[in-house]
């Protein structure tokens, strides 16, 4: 059997033991407040051994896509405090949503680009100019899950590095929010409760930021372009066209046959390549030779 089928087995069995044994009762808050003190007791005298299991833990649960990612956080929040915390639960997230983010291009990358790659070439293109940008927008917006995110950025040609530091920062805020809730995790009763509109407000500025940052620094590059010319008050032409070969002869007839006023500008032969040295003098010949 293909090595890719054994690993997809392999997770989805993960999966089915995860839910079939409903390891979820552990992850809500009524039962981690029944054991906070135990908890933060053990962690105290063996901090080493619970911020490994916690982070283990916690890359699994992101890695395999299972819900729980909001309930450790406050966890992490609540065990270790909002300094120690904060890097804790932030690496860990990122380590797993990476490993997310592989698993899903190792396993269906190469299956979603033989059925949908014509589909997909607009989107890689697209991602290979802005895809930093639109990766920090998403982890910046808490309606979207992460899981989704990890899944769907695996299928594109996004660089493995640049999924992983862009997350890091991009959860930043979010994973900050969340673990000093955790400090108050006392004051809790619903994890909704965290975020209010304000917090959400601010993290959709957060995530238009970079995009009003790239608009602002287009605009600044287009003025000190043009700021050695005065603008015009008026202009004398609809339409300056440069170069007469074959696109530029049409574009200039049909502007010129709509009534608009054209300048067509050429250094050297009107026609261009292809009508003095290439196809049609080639064509032209060939057509003799058979002749």
């Amino acid at each position: 059997m293909n090595k890719r089928i054994w690993i997809l087995l392999g997770l989805l069995t993960l999966i089915g033991l995860y839910f079939s044994f409903d390891l979820t009762r552990f992850l809500n808050l009524e039962t981690f407040k029944a054991y906070q003190h135990e908890l933060m007791q053990f962690y105290q005298q063996q901090p080493g051994w619970v911020i490994s299991v916690y982070s283990i833990s916690y890359v699994a649960m992101a890695a395999l896509s299972l819900p729980g990612a909001g309930m450790m956080s406050l966890a992490g929040g609540a065990l270790f405090g909002f300094w120690i915390g904060v890097p804790i639960v932030l690496l860990s997230a990122t380590l797993g949503a990476t490993l997310a983010f592989l698993a899903a291009r190792y396993l269906f990358r190469d299956w979603v680009e033989h059925y949908f790659g014509s589909r997909l070439l607009a989107i890689n293109q697209e991602l290979q100019r802005d895809g930093i940008f639109y990766l920090f927008s998403l982890r910046l917006i808490p309606a979207i899950p992460f899981f989704v995110i990890n899944l769907l950025m695996g299928l594109t040609t996004l660089p493995t590095l640049s999924f992983f530091w862009v997350s890091l920062v991009g959860m930043l805020a979010g994973t900050a929010v969340y673990v000093n809730a955790g400090t108050q995790l006392a004051t809790i009763d619903n994890p909704a409760e965290i975020f209010s509109p304000i917090i959400l407000s601010s993290f959709l500025l957060l995530a238009l930021f970079p995009w009003l940052t790239k608009g602002i620094i287009a605009i600044s590059k287009r003025h000190r372009c043009y700021a050695r010319w005065k603008k015009p008050v008026q202009f004398d032409r609809n339409l300056i066209v440069i170069g007469a070969g074959a696109a530029g002869l049409v574009t200039a007839y049909i502007a010129a046959a709509t009534r608009a006023r054209v300048t067509l500008i050429e250094s050297h032969k009107m026609g261009g390549d292809c009508l003095n040295y290439g196809c049609v003098p080639s064509k032209a010949l060939i057509r003799t030779a058979h002749f």
